[in-house]
């Protein structure tokens, strides 16, 4: 249900509101057909995109969480990527951010794209990028004063906008193969503790956190109803969750409870006869 609460978010309204001002107004200030036609309509609309990636992340890691046998590294990998995208998304869809600094994060997100596509010659994407470079060089001086934007790394963008979820490191750990985490998770799998188990559903808590941190942002920025999001996601997804109210209720709920399991994780050290091989 949350997943398509952030779907939803996105989805439930065509209608991109900066706050105070007119984006179309805005952007024939600021755009040109020379480089970047439309820069805010696009900043809200790749806020849009990053929330709908992470509510893909979140229901697919809901799915693997939800298994008869729980996918420890799945969920933590997709359980990263929520993270991710969704503290992305509220890096630009911050309501107090103005239109000008939203503009420039969007910018400063486009151009350090460019360094997952120095392998390739994708002529689309460094199209794109360029745009944004000359957009950048042409409009300087309309930007006198406002502080510089820059895309922060992933794990400090989730500090910064989701500080509340796991330590981003817990989440990188099974993702890029941590010796240590496979090796405990291993053996406390062999012995049959909580660890794995609780390791999972933590993952799957950091997405849902996430998710739901990322789609109210949006909702604050374009000044959405929850209780209608929330509506339009239970037409989706066939719950029967009705209010935003019973759907924070229902996420403080999983939270405790996996917040308990965390405080009592069982682990077995102890050293077991083994094969020398």
């Amino acid at each position: 249900m949350v997943a398509h609460f952030a779907l939803a978010s996105a989805y439930v309204s065509s209608n991109y509101v900066e706050p105070g001002e007119s984006i179309d107004d805005i952007d024939s200030l600021i755009g040109s057909e020379d480089d970047v036609p439309d820069p805010l309509l696009t900043a809200h609309r790749l806020a849009k995109f990053y929330v709908i990636s992470a509510g893909d992340a979140l229901k697919s890691c809901c799915e693997l969480v939800g298994r008869e046998y729980p996918m420890h590294v799945g969920s933590a990998a997709l359980a990263r990527t929520t993270a991710e995208h969704a503290s992305k998304a509220m890096y630009l869809s911050d309501p107090y951010a103005g239109w000008k600094v939203r503009v420039l994060r969007a910018q400063a997100l486009f151009t350090a794209a460019s360094s997952e596509y120095k392998s390739s010659n994708e002529t689309g994407a460094r199209e794109m990028i360029g745009s944004w470079e000359r957009w950048r060089n042409r409009t300087g001086e309309l930007f006198s004063g406002v502080p510089r934007q820059t895309a922060k790394s992933n794990s400090k963008l989730v500090e910064t906008y989701i500080p509340h979820v796991l330590a981003y490191d817990e989440l990188s750990r099974p993702a890029h193969g941590n010796a240590v985490w496979l090796t405990t998770a291993v053996i406390q799998e062999q012995k049959g503790t909580n660890y794995t188990r609780c390791a999972t559903l933590r993952n799957m808590q950091c997405a849902i956190d996430a998710g739901v941190a990322a789609a109210v942002g949006l909702c604050q920025l374009w000044q959405l109803d929850l209780d209608d999001v929330v509506a339009a996601a239970v037409g989706e997804s066939g719950a029967i969750t009705a209010t935003w109210e019973e759907l924070a209720s229902g996420v403080d709920y999983v939270r405790a409870g996996v917040n308990d399991l965390s405080n009592h994780v069982e682990l077995d050290w102890t050293l077991d006869p083994q094969p020398r091989r």
